[in-house]
């Protein structure tokens, strides 16, 4: 009998206590709340682009048969009022604070062209000779470092300058009228200058952004001379420079 009451009291007590207790406050406390890891435009990108490309000063600026007919002589100068340029870029960033330093490559489509030609006439007025040439620039890409900051979370402010490259193409034709007598000549190669541009690009997400850039672009100055069998010499110098204004995204590892 007295094993009976001594374990009913123990049951007593144990049900009292555990009353007591859940009528204690909670001692749990909320988990905390979640922050977003902060965005960083460090790491490595690779993106497209598409824009549109006009002349600058691109022109022949000297073309000639045996040393006259300079371009200022009757010439006329016509040029494509622009182009579509479209190609891929590759780079990375590296992020310090607010300020934004990076590299960046990229390898361009374009076709601009820019035309000379000029005529001899006789007293009655009629062209006897003709003197026409062709500066053309077929494909582009730049290197060259980015130096920008972010005024708001997200946005990237940009200049950018460094090393440009193209292919161009120079073409010239002399022609007699009177006595059919023409010489001519093509070449393209590989031009080396620079370039200086700046833009705007915003993350959309942790991984894609966009972007908004203008880029001038100077391939330099090139003297071409093309010799017949007889010695007569066709000759043209040129320089080649042209604007650049595109939008690209950017995939962002």
């Amino acid at each position: 009998m007295k094993k009976i009451l001594l374990a009913g009291a123990a049951l007593a007590v144990l049900a009292v206590g555990t009353a007591s207790a859940a009528d204690l406050p909670s001692r749990r406390t909320a988990p905390p709340a979640y922050i977003p890891p902060v965005f960083t435009w460090t790491g490595f990108y690779v993106g497209l682009n598409a824009g549109y490309a006009f002349n600058g000063d691109n022109k022949l600026k000297n073309l000639n048969f045996n040393g006259y007919y300079p371009d200022s002589f009757g010439a006329t100068d016509k040029s494509d009022d622009g182009s579509f340029t479209g190609g891929g870029q590759i780079g990375y960033n590296y992020q310090m604070g607010s300020f934004v330093i990076g590299l960046e490559a990229d390898f361009n489509y374009i076709d601009l062209k820019r035309e000379s030609t000029s005529y001899n006439y006789t007293a009655a007025g009629l062209a006897y000779d003709e003197l026409r040439g062709q500066n053309k620039v077929e494909w582009f890409g730049t290197v060259r470092p980015r130096v920008g900051f972010t005024p708001v979370d997200r946005l990237l402010v940009f200049v950018t300058g460094g090393l440009a490259y193209g292919s161009v193409k120079t073409s010239a034709a002399y022609s007699d009228f009177a006595t059919g007598y023409t010489l001519s000549g093509s070449k393209s190669d590989t031009r080396v200058g620079w370039t200086v541009g700046a833009g705007l690009e915003y993350a959309i997400t942790d991984n894609f952004t966009v972007k908004g850039e203008y880029a001038y672009v100077d391939l330099g100055d090139k003297r071409r001379i093309w010799t017949d069998i007889n010695a007569n010499q066709l000759s043209t110098k040129e320089s080649t420079d042209f604007h650049v204004v595109r939008a690209g995204v950017n995939y962002k590892f």
